[in-house]
């Protein structure tokens, strides 16, 4: 039959007991109830009761949710995952109309006239009023612990906050709460946890709930060592660095991941275990290592910068900074304060520029030349830490740009570049003519990487090449006994500019908003720069075996470079001027067209 068209009989109550109860809880107690005569399905449907299970009935039958809200807007509260998981949970209906205010009598009629069965519960009238003892005060104990000097308030916009403090409250822990009217809600939670609690009522209540139970004895790493999560880096085409890095810094204390990679990564061991963490390497099979990584509990420990990490993306584009870098990325300071949500590290470098322009990149390591073009942006360059980073190598005997004439001069990148044109104002200001010279690009660009190889297969015989590709070529040459010349930019930038000093480089890259917006956070992160620039230069040596494996080659190598390299950090007033300085002398012979303006010069400052 149609539900529209059932027959409806009219149910009164069967005792005078019942119609005074009713009246009490209802008002008015008969309602139209389906004749139990019916063949339907709602006779596989059970009638839901006073003593019923909130989360029980709300899984089995989900659209009551919404019956319920409409009852009450407190039952709100239930789509809440949390709160659904815990108050529904130990809650029944008996509950939930002393919370709601709502008497427990129309609650049911209404779910189960909903359900079609509410001629199920006018069966059972009794159970429908039948009102439960609040046994919460009679369970309320004295207080034996030591209570948390936090206070907490109970209202409307704090109940799920609390009711998640308190299921999550750690065996010995303890929750003071405040509360102007009675917090039924979280007496359910903490009964149902078995928690203890004391209840104090004056003008408010105040309750202390306590978890009793002992403390846990903490597991041994390398006994749950297995269930960390993995990290296979063995199939991946690019350097897995920026990835392993991502995932150290998102491991929470006393929890780890485990590594596993066709070789012990001894540079990538040493690094993350100055950044707080223990290790363990097991070979599985030839070819196959697990390494264990676990983060250490620190006690104790005391802050001065703010708590709250900050997601940053960071990137670089040139390699001499990575030695920086991997010591930087040690710093307990920048551990403390930034959630590393992205780092790259370019093969490509002119890509890194679409992250900067486009904002993606929060940090960036970049040369100051090609930045520096990006001033509509919104950037800041508050610091130079590379200088002195070009140098001109041949595989014969030359001491100036005259030895090198008529010669195949490989360049990096193309033509209307930095180097190229720096290049040829180097030589047309040391009195020859630029055209006797043949610059020989890439397709479709000179990669450094290119053409240092070139240069020490024979292919080349004179290069220019920046750091730390130059190192790494003239190591090999010095390994075989092979002649090369070395002719640096900078000494013959200062014969035509006398008493210019570094020839600037590279440096960090903010984005705009990410300085104002983080102003303490980034004046740390110089701080950590400068002291982690300070490390490098007074420790190349240990600098070189942190870094050797990003940087793909040997560690003798990398040792060259950094003897080599002129790591200076620079910033403020005295940056400023040498800027300022050099692109003066940039725009003189059009090797850029850049605007010195106050605009401009502000990009270095960040205050």
């Amino acid at each position: 039959m149609d539900n529209n068209n059932r027959a409806y009989l009219k149910k009164q109550p069967e005792n005078d007991n019942e119609a005074d109860q009713c009246r009490e809880a209802l008002t008015v107690c008969p309602v139209d109830a389906i004749s139990s005569n019916e063949n339907s399905n709602e006779d596989n449907i059970e009638a839901i009761f006073g003593k019923s299970n909130i989360k029980t009935t709300l899984d089995k039958y989900p659209e009551l949710k919404n019956v319920l809200l409409n009852l009450s807007p407190k039952f709100k509260r239930m789509q809440n995952p949390a709160v659904y998981n815990t108050l529904a949970h130990f809650a029944s209906f008996n509950d939930a109309a002393k919370i709601t205010g709502i008497s427990i009598c129309e609650i049911l009629h209404t779910i189960n006239k909903y359900l079609g069965v509410e001629y199920k519960l006018l069966k059972s009238m009794p159970e429908c009023i039948e009102k439960t003892k609040d046994e919460m005060e009679n369970k309320s104990v004295d207080i034996s612990w030591e209570e948390s000097p936090e206070r907490y308030i109970y209202n409307n916009n704090t109940i799920e906050e609390l009711i998640q403090k308190i299921s999550t409250l750690a065996p010995q822990q303890n929750i003071v709460i405040i509360s102007t009217e009675k917090p039924d809600e979280l007496f359910k939670v903490a009964n149902g946890l078995n928690l203890i609690f004391n209840i104090e009522y004056t003008d408010e209540y105040r309750v202390s709930i306590f978890n009793s139970l002992p403390k846990e004895k903490a597991i041994p790493w390398r006994e749950r060592k297995e269930k960390f999560e993995i990290l296979d880096v063995r199939t991946m085409i690019t350097d897995p660095f920026d990835i392993i890095i991502k995932k150290t810094y998102g491991i929470e204390e006393d929890s780890g991941f485990i590594l596993i990679q066709r070789f012990e990564p001894h540079p990538m061991i040493n690094m993350i275990s100055e950044m707080g963490f223990e290790y363990l390497t097991e070979e599985k099979m030839p070819g196959e290592f697990w390494i264990y990584f676990y983060k250490k509990i620190i006690e104790d420990q005391h802050d001065e910068t703010s708590s709250t990490k900050v997601d940053v993306v960071i990137q670089s584009a040139t390699p001499a900074a990575y030695p920086v870098i991997m010591r930087l990325l040690q710093s307990e300071k920048i551990r403390k304060n930034i959630n590393i949500k992205e780092l790259k590290v370019w093969e490509e470098t002119e890509k890194h520029l679409a992250w900067i322009s486009s904002g993606k990149a929060d940090i960036s390591f970049s040369a100051l030349i090609t930045s520096a073009k990006l001033i509509n942006s919104d950037i800041k360059i508050p610091a130079l830490f590379v200088w002195d980073n070009f140098v001109l190598l041949t595989r014969y005997r030359a001491v100036g740009f005259k030895d090198i004439k008529g010669k195949e001069i490989y360049t990096p990148l193309f033509e209307e570049a930095p180097p190229a044109k720096i290049t040829k104002y180097l030589i047309k200001a040391s009195g020859l003519n630029p055209d006797d010279f043949k610059f020989i690009f890439g397709n479709p660009f000179g990669r450094p990487e290119a053409i240092y190889k070139d240069f020490v297969s024979g292919k080349a015989d004179t290069v220019i090449l920046r750091e730390p590709e130059a190192s790494y070529a003239i190591k090999i040459m010095q390994d075989r006994n092979e002649k090369i010349s070395i002719i640096s930019f900078n000494k013959i930038w200062n014969d035509i500019n006398p008493g210019f000093g570094s020839f600037p480089n590279a440096g960090v890259v903010l984005k705009g908003e990410f300085a104002r917006k983080h102003l303490e956070l980034t004046k740390v992160f110089l701080e950590e720069l400068k002291s982690a620039i300070d490390w490098v230069n007074k420790n190349r040596a240990a600098a070189a075996k942190l870094c050797f494996d990003m940087m793909r080659q040997s560690v003798d190598r990398v040792e060259l470079f950094l003897d080599r390299v002129n790591f200076d950090y620079v910033e403020g007033e005295p940056l400023i001027e040498k800027v300022k300085q050099y692109f003066d002398i940039l725009n003189q012979h059009k090797i850029v067209n850049v605007k010195i303006d106050k605009e401009f010069l502000n990009i270095f400052r960040i205050d």
